[in-house]
């Protein structure tokens, strides 16, 4: 066919030939009409961000602006796309060279820009627009101090050769959304330019690029022109509803028993409460009902308008599995028959409402009823990770926020779709200065554009819980009087709410068997021959799997199993086999469980969200917050069937010899003591808690032993009882504490700062490297035999584990349960993946 005006999008036959082409106008309206369905939803976000409300004028410019993200693709380099044979030049960084170049600027298509960019005062927001592919581009920052500038080789694609000008084209769409949106060009004050507001609006143009681009709701093949006019904004409003961008009124007379089946205790209304500011915290016990006083926290701001969606971030994909059918229940129950799906924020699960989905060629979903994409759209922000934000309700892992804050393609896109959730953050912990500090810089720019945030923990301590509710620090004494359980917030000083119930009493133990997986394996049996459901929980992968084999040689008939085969849990098992995992975990240790003696063995998969009831635990010595969370497994609801184990008891495990000073050296001891848990400050101070306090209390208790063992006076005290190798020990962690909390703001986005400013390199994927949020997800062509009777056609491999791979490698399966990629190989069975050899 033949294309005699400027194109945006191809439609080829099976035999590669063109046999349609949208014009560029028609597609620019697409995503302009496409950001006036959901400009409503996020302008009470964007009028935050702003600092006043906007305008009807500011609304035109906004959509004008977003019409004009693919003006570039007039440029004759991409226009020259019709022939698969030429080179693939690109559309967003070549109109820099448009507006910069000496002499492109002074033809009528820059002259309209630049008016544009002047007389509405859009520097920034040009950029932010030209940014819809996922991050900011070289081409409109500031100029190189020397050398070439980087948009100079996009020149000679705006030049006009045998008649055909690009600018022309340029000029064309100009025209005709000047037409569309003459109040744009009305007298008026510039659009507002807080950062910000900016950051915002960067991300909701890739949101309208991405519906307007829906080829299914706008087709390529037409119709055009004005006859496009009436479906265009009759399906962008029908996409934005379907995929759930639109609000959603929350029943009036639903109450807390209709929510959640059970009248509500303690807190959990109090802490619905708005006073509390938008950064809540709610400190109480594992298993005291945190998360329902969330959920209804959720509905309580929705119903004041506060917020629309929900991301519930949890430290594991474990914890997400197992939590997201609860919040679904909760849904259905809430909304009934018109329920919003919860999706499954989680690489490779594929998951919304109760559906399952699977991967097709082209990034398609196959979703149970058989239909690609699901019913009308609904499940389209579960069929990618870079759109789970997008969800109206989501539950998935921290990394999935926390990459809204990191300079990652799409982090613009999943900040400001988040803007209008109740951001939910479970398990806060003390000890981790640089997750802390990637929270905290998240925290300030949700709250910077008008969003809600709640954070849950059992064992936040005083340092962590200045820093993200901006408050000073106590001292230690002053800390431990602070009430607990207990409700703070930006807005309100902590203060004192009933718990789940009565005290749980606990006996602590600590002995030197650490290294030994046999006598940890002999422990556990002992115990559970006299009828104790036994946790074992290792700071390792390694050190798991073995103390899992010890005891199944030892004691077959008391291993935990699945299927009946004999096995442990932690995060490297396929997608498929870890719900396997988790339904196994809670039908023998849950709430149900049959009485009788059984050994489970898992790493920190175990100590978060899982809904386990065991009577006996053994962990391995970790800061007292970790061990705190661990002990929340044990007794968590009443039972008459404990028999000798009717009293909770952990055996915390530490090295042979009582003094630590020897694993001061570089690497520390091993099984996760200098490395998984690098502050052996911490550890000591910990052991010591424990040493001086065999009978504990939960959660009377709670905030004692972690200011008492994490408070910095405290760690400083212990510090200086040590000497001189434990004080350079502590210098040097101070110092890494102080870097670790500093590489998180050096990495993380400051989007206070002005758009073009912003840079996106390697630190930032190397950070999410390290959140795991760039794990490998391998499809396998040959399955492998999965240990548990299903064939594993997906795994995810760590992204630490990943060897020299060559671009488009493909794993090769050696056998029923190993498989090469690149220079590796690795095993998959009954005791999850690791690497041969």
């Amino acid at each position: 066919m033949q294309i005699n005006e400027a194109w945006a999008k191809l439609q080829r036959d099976a035999d590669d030939k063109i046999i349609a082409s949208l014009p560029l106008v028609d597609h620019c309206l697409d995503v302009g009409a496409a950001l006036t369905a959901i400009l409503p939803s996020w302008a009470p976000y964007l009028e935050a961000a702003a600092g006043r409300p906007l305008t009807e004028q500011d609304r035109a410019r906004l959509i004008v602006l977003a019409v004009l993200h693919d003006l570039g693709k007039a440029n004759r380099g991409f226009q020259a796309r019709t022939d698969r044979s030429r080179p693939p030049i690109g559309h967003t960084g070549p109109v820099a060279a448009l507006l910069r170049d000496p002499v492109l600027k002074q033809g009528a298509a820059a002259g309209l820009l630049r008016a544009i960019i002047a007389d509405w005062g859009v520097v920034d927001h040009f950029a932010a627009v030209m940014a819809h592919h996922g991050k900011p581009l070289p081409e409109f920052g500031p100029p190189p101090m020397m050398g070439v500038p980087p948009w100079q080789d996009h020149v000679r694609h705006w030049i006009a050769v045998d008649g055909h000008d690009p600018g022309r084209a340029v000029v064309d769409l100009v025209e005709a959304v000047h037409a569309r949106w003459p109040l744009a060009w009305a007298a008026g004050p510039g659009l507002p330019d807080a950062p910000r507001f900016v950051a915002l609006f960067a991300g909701l143009v890739t949101l309208a690029d991405w519906l307007g681009s829906d080829t299914g709701r706008f087709p390529i093949a037409g119709p055009h022109g004005a006859a496009r006019d009436g479906m265009r904004h009759e399906q962008a409003q029908a996409a934005a509803q379907a995929r759930g961008l639109l609000p959603l009124e929350t029943p009036s007379a639903i109450s807390f028993a209709d929510a959640f089946i059970h009248a509500p205790r303690g807190f959990q209304t109090a802490a619905a409460d708005p006073a509390l500011g938008p950064v809540a915290l709610i400190e109480a016990e594992t298993g005291s009902g945190k998360t329902e006083a969330a959920l209804w926290r959720w509905l309580e701001l929705r119903r004041q308008a506060m917020v629309d969606g929900l991301f519930f971030a949890l430290p594991t994909r474990s914890a997400a599995v197992h939590l997201h059918g609860r919040v679904n229940d909760m849904l259905k129950r809430v909304w009934g028959a018109d329920a919003p799906e919860a999706v499954l924020a989680v690489p490779g699960y594929w998951q919304s409402g109760d559906a399952r989905g699977q991967a097709l060629p082209g990034y398609a979903v196959r979703w149970d009823g058989g239909e690609p994409g699901g019913a009308e759209d609904s499940r389209w922000a579960a069929e990618r990770a870079n759109r789970f934000l997008a969800a109206r309700v989501a539950v998935g892992t921290i990394d999935q926020a926390l990459l809204g804050t990191l300079p990652v393609k799409h982090a613009l896109f999943r900040a400001s779709v988040l803007a209008r959730s109740l951001l939910v953050v479970d398990e806060v912990h003390a000890s981790d200065a640089y997750m802390t500090g990637l929270l905290d810089r998240l925290l300030d720019h949700h709250v910077g554009v008008g969003g809600q945030a709640l954070l849950l923990s059992a064992t936040l301590g005083a340092a962590a819980r200045a820093t993200l509710l901006k408050t000073p620090c106590p001292c230690r004494d002053e800390a431990m009087a602070q009430p607990y359980p207990a409700l703070s917030g930006r807005g309100a000083a902590p203060h004192a709410v009933a718990g789940a119930g009565a005290g749980k009493r606990v006996r602590i133990a600590a002995e030197g068997l650490i290294h030994d997986p046999a006598a940890i394996a002999a422990r556990a049996v002992e115990a559970a021959r006299a009828g104790a459901a036994v946790l074992v929980v290792r700071n390792s992968v390694a050190d798991a799997v073995a103390v899992a084999q010890a005891v199944a040689a030892l004691a077959d008939d008391l291993a935990f199993k699945v299927n009946d085969v004999a096995t442990l849990h932690h995060g490297r098992f396929a997608p498929d086999d870890r719900k396997a995992l988790d339904q196994a975990v809670e039908a023998a240790f849950g709430k149900q469980r049959i009485a009788g003696g059984r050994v489970l063995v898992g790493t920190q998969t175990l100590e978060q969200s899982l809904d386990i009831d065991a009577d006996y635990l053994i962990t391995d010595l970790a800061p007292i917050d970790v061990l705190l969370q661990r002990i929340g497994r044990l007794h968590r609801h009443a039972r008459a069937d404990r028999g000798a184990h009717g009293e909770a008891r952990v055996l915390v495990l530490r090295p042979s010899a009582r003094d630590l000073t020897p694993l001061l050296g570089k690497g520390g001891g091993g099984h996760g003591l200098g490395i998984v848990y690098p502050n052996l400050v911490q550890i000591e101070s910990t052991l010591r808690q424990i040493e001086a306090n065999p009978e504990i209390v939960l959660p009377r208790d709670n905030r004692r032993l972690v200011e008492g063992a994490l408070h910095p006076e405290a760690l400083a005290g212990v510090a200086r009882e040590g000497g001189t190798a434990w004080i350079n020990h502590a210098a040097e962690r101070a110092g890494g504490t102080l870097a670790e909390g500093q590489a998180a703001t050096r990495i993380a986005l400051d989007l206070s700062q002005r758009f073009t400013t912003l840079v996106f390199g390697e630190a930032g994927e190397a950070a999410a490297t390290r959140l795991g949020a760039r794990d490998l997800l391998l499809d396998l062509e040959t399955p492998l035999a999965g240990p548990f009777g299903r064939a594993i056609t997906r795994i995810a491999l760590p992204a630490w584990m990943v060897g020299r791979v060559a671009p488009g490698e493909a794993p090769v399966r050696l056998d029923d349960h190993r498989f090469q990629l690149g220079e590796r190989r690795y095993v998959y069975d009954q005791w999850g993946l690791r690497r041969e050899g």
